[in-house]
């Protein structure tokens, strides 16, 4: 048997993977691509991407997490709230990562980590003045929780990066 410090942690493991705008897709794990996809499919929702998309709930209800699809509202709602500019936040079937993108997989992949400074991770035009909080950081976390509990991590260097679209689902697309 190896000893424990031999063996590898999920939760404090740095990620493998770096995400960079233009960065095609194809080269993230599911967990990335999972996100990306349901951040592009609530963001074309009426509202700005405020109210729940079926298309969303019918996915986490396969992941087994009824409350995805709501959580993904709230963290659109709260980008579109906080955010000074319009997001940068694509079609679905976009192939490759845009720089709000990066900025949403870094922050939620760094509120998975243990240890992981979320604080570094989130982009300072988003944070709230004057006391420096951000309306992101709540809906994020839970969503973050979520993904985790689900077996979602973000940047897990022991997750197999499957090729796009070959990772998510014929029903989804």
């Amino acid at each position: 048997m190896k000893p424990a410090a031999a063996l590898p942690d999920l939760l404090t493991a740095e990620p493998s993977r770096v995400y960079a705008p233009d960065q095609p897709l194809a080269e993230l794990g599911f967990a990335e691509q999972f996100v990306v996809w349901c951040l592009r499919v609530q963001w074309r929702m009426p509202e700005e991407g405020q109210e729940r998309s079926v298309l969303l709930q019918r996915a986490f209800d396969a992941l087994d997490l009824p409350g995805g699809a709501a959580l993904v509202a709230e963290l659109a709602g709260a980008l579109t709230r906080t955010v000074p500019r319009p997001l940068s936040i694509p079609c679905p079937r976009w192939r490759v990562l845009t720089s709000d993108e990066v900025r949403v997989l870094n922050f939620i992949a760094a509120l998975q980590r243990h240890g992981a400074s979320p604080r570094a991770a989130l982009d300072p035009s988003w944070m709230a003045t004057p006391c420096g909080a951000s309306p992101i950081w709540a809906p994020a976390q839970r969503l973050a929780l979520a993904l985790s509990a689900a077996g979602l991590v973000l940047g897990s260097p022991h997750a197999p990066a499957s090729p796009f679209p070959e990772a998510m689902p014929r029903i989804l697309h």
